[in-house]
């Protein structure tokens, strides 16, 4: 997702990177969409020290990713932006859901052991409370 440099970061966000859509992805992507939506809808009027914007790579037929796991990606200083990077396999499980929950509190470890390593301002407690929505908790 390309953004407009004076555009004011969302403290949490999703978006994803497809490499070609398939049916074998299409479980991956409809709950993307779903998580992406939700997130937006939980997130108003939260705040924090560091934004975080989790992208998940899907594999395709086109293209898959040039990595595996969760790895962080750029960080944007002026919005206090850290982007981290999740790959997904073109086949998805039966129910993505569950798995794209685990993959986006991993994200947030990423995000918050990154913070530690650059000594920048984190606080967990927003990511938390828009993940236990997503949830049900």
């Amino acid at each position: 997702m390309i953004r407009d440099r004076e555009e004011q970061a969302k403290v949490f966000s999703i978006g994803s990177v497809v490499g070609g859509r398939t049916a074998g992805n299409r479980a991956w992507t409809d709950e993307i969409a779903r998580l992406t939506s939700e997130v937006a809808a939980v997130r108003t009027g939260m705040e924090a020290p560091l934004n975080l914007n989790v992208v998940f790579h899907v594999a395709g037929h086109l293209i898959q990713p040039d990595f595996e796991g969760v790895r962080t990606g750029t960080f944007r200083k002026a919005q206090r932006l850290l982007m981290v990077q999740v790959a997904l396999a073109e086949a998805a499980p039966a129910e993505p859901r569950a798995e794209l929950l685990a993959l986006l509190e991993d994200a947030v470890a990423e995000a918050e052991a990154w913070s530690l390593r650059r000594r920048v301002a984190f606080d967990r407690e927003p990511f938390t409370r828009v993940l236990g929505s997503l949830a049900g908790r």
